[in-house]
């Protein structure tokens, strides 16, 4: 399994695990995104799991905000768990 974070403006974090189905966010009991705080606490909740590749996507809403276009990629940088 591998999986993907997602960095929202540096205040939380949303993971979507990545298997042979496709991509799944994590989803808390109420069937709502599961918010992690930090990114330790994101190795914490999936110590026990065996994690092929973890990828920490950087989001920013900075070009639409100053009216440019959103053409720019999201940073991708690959963690080594």
């Amino acid at each position: 399994m591998n999986l993907h974070i997602l960095s929202l403006e540096g205040q939380f974090y949303l993971v979507e695990a990545v298997d042979e189905n496709g991509r799944q966010l994590l989803t808390d009991r109420k069937d709502r995104p599961h918010r992690f705080h930090c990114l330790e606490e994101i190795r914490d909740h999936f110590h026990s799991h065996k994690l092929e590749e973890v990828w920490l996507e950087q989001l920013t809403p900075y070009e639409e905000m100053c009216g440019l276009e959103d053409e720019t990629s999201p940073l991708k940088v690959q963690l080594h768990w």
